[in-house]
């Protein structure tokens, strides 16, 4: 790249770069590329700064001399090799070369809806309804090590220690399909307890019959048996702890290895996971999802394979629209509703519940949640999030996080 001393420049910025400064570091982000650079010099800082004032438009005039002395000549270079931006000779193109930046303007900011506290909940709030877990029954045989553990941290069954047992009666399940009927609920998830004891298990086929496409039962493997009725229409979501019971492993893969289905792997250390690798490799299994569960003797084994750090944040390419939705809601829990087996209703299982489905309709739970706030628009802003140039960049926080009690969980700060 030739700059020559004794012209002006327009250095402009692309508006598929992301730019978060902190302090004395700022982060560009090339979301189209994944190309990324660390700024640490004030003077270049500076810059960046000048380049998103919004009177400058994402462009600024800079003599030649300056963009030709070291070290300014050096990130100049990378700038423009990483597609971030580029320069225009002022001579050649009087004209500044206006950047529409982008600009963070969620539709149906939530904020906005708080604001709005007084008016009456409309049709449309139902829209923000994504996902519904369905706890149908508490009770299960079984005696899972971890138990109580699984379902704090990630979708699984909950097994209740007292004898009073809970079913979520048929007719508060067809009240909640008629008040989803027309909304946009994407995934139904039928969880237990050991649903297929649910009572009314047989009738989810004909129940669930305008969502069957949608419908995820999840159990342990094992409680399937081969005397069970499967629907062909619905997803089988396979819960599989350790230790196994190989036999009986075996005996429910037979049983759904020609339905629709996902195996759910739940691992506390380094020897689950060989375990799972060998059953992967054995059984050539390709559907599955393995889900790591902290039970505070593994830490270790969570800051090696859990934990995050710049490599790990800077691997996947992010859109400026991923970006934009970690500085709004949390992605890992917007749009989804818990309604256990006792009534009770959650935006997040490990936070107070909204209220109880027999006294409270889907539309108030869902105003409740976009006021209150449990867990749909928990982002990154305390620290040490907040000070950190990948704050956006990071996953949202999620139930790690509130088990560990912790705001983050990275190597970076």
């Amino acid at each position: 790249m030739i700059i020559k001393k004794d012209k002006k420049y327009w250095l402009y910025i692309a508006p598929h770069v992301y730019c978060n400064i902190k302090d004395s570091n700022a982060l560009l982000y090339n979301t189209v590329n994944g190309d990324n650079m660390i700024v640490t010099n004030p003077d270049f800082i500076d810059i960046l700064k000048a380049l998103h004032e919004k009177k400058n438009l994402g462009a600024i005039c800079i003599d030649g001399v300056k963009l030709a002395q070291s070290p300014c000549y050096e990130f100049i270079v990378e700038f423009c090799e990483k597609k971030m931006g580029n320069i225009n000779d002022v001579s050649e193109e009087p004209e500044k070369p206006v950047q529409m930046m982008p600009i963070l303007n969620l539709q149906r900011d939530v904020n906005r809806f708080q604001d709005d506290m007084g008016r009456e909940v409309g049709e449309d709030v139902l829209q923000y309804l994504l996902e519904l877990n369905l706890y149908l029954n508490d009770s299960c045989e079984l005696n899972c090590i971890h138990c109580d553990t699984y379902s704090k941290q990630a979708s699984c069954c909950i097994k209740k220690s007292s004898k009073q047992n809970n079913i979520l009666q048929i007719s508060v399940l067809k009240n909640i399909l008629l008040q989803i009927k027309y909304g946009v609920v994407g995934k139904l998830n039928l969880i237990g307890g050991n649903v297929l004891k649910y009572p009314y298990y047989n009738e989810l086929s004909t129940l669930f019959s305008d969502f069957s496409s949608r419908v995820h039962i999840w159990n342990h493997y094992a409680n399937f048996t081969n005397s069970i009725n499967i629907f062909s229409d619905f997803k089988y979501d396979i819960i599989t702890t350790f230790p196994i019971n190989n036999s009986v492993w075996d005996n429910c893969y037979k049983l759904l290895r020609n339905y629709n289905h996902c195996y759910h792997f739940y691992i506390t250390g380094i020897n689950d996971y060989t375990l799972v690798d060998d059953l992967i490799e054995k059984f050539f299994i390709n559907n599955y999802v393995i889900h790591p569960v902290y039970i505070k003797t593994n830490h270790d084994f969570f800051v090696k394979n859990v934990f995050t750090d710049p490599k790990d944040i800077l691997q996947e390419t992010f859109s400026m629209r991923n970006i934009f939705a970690h500085q709004k809601l949390n992605t890992n829990f917007f749009g989804s509703l818990t309604i256990i087996s006792s009534g009770d209703v959650y935006a997040n299982i490990n936070r107070p519940a909204l209220g109880n489905i027999v006294n409270n309709s889907i539309l108030e739970l869902i105003k409740s949640e976009l006021i209150i706030n449990t867990a749909w628009r928990k982002i990154r802003d305390v620290e040490p999030c907040s000070n950190c140039i990948y704050q956006y960049l990071c996953p949202s926080p999620s139930n790690y996080e509130i088990i560990l009690d912790k705001s983050n969980l990275c190597c970076i700060r």
